[in-house]
């Protein structure tokens, strides 16, 4: 029975840590495991997930960019900022940028 309970603990522990994946458009149920702001302001980020998934380009890092210049900057970067420090999962929608790279379109934290 102990042997049972350590099964089904490990399950519960690894299973939410499985989900996390990036797909063309999106990284779902990601952690933020970097976040920086550059010299030009923008909001640069790094999820758990593989952003080599995404059909825009992440760079050999794997990054996502919030601009400066974008709707709702403050908000998104405030809740980016939020997930990164509480450890919680986000889902990170993407667009392309006119370069290539890969930019926020929005954010998603749920409970």
């Amino acid at each position: 029975m102990l042997k049972l309970l350590a099964i089904v603990f490990a399950v519960l522990v690894i299973s939410p840590l499985s989900q996390a994946a990036c797909n063309q458009t999106s990284c779902t149920d990601v952690l933020i495991t970097r976040l920086y702001v550059t010299p030009s302001a923008q909001t640069v980020i790094g999820t758990s997930g593989d952003e080599s998934q995404l059909s825009c380009n992440a760079g050999p890092n794997g990054y996502i960019t919030l601009r400066i210049g974008q709707q709702n900057y403050n908000a998104t970067y405030s809740l980016l900022l939020a997930a990164h420090t509480t450890g919680s999962p986000v889902w990170v929608r993407t667009t392309t940028h006119s370069s290539g790279s890969c930019d926020v379109l929005y954010v998603v934290s749920d409970k």
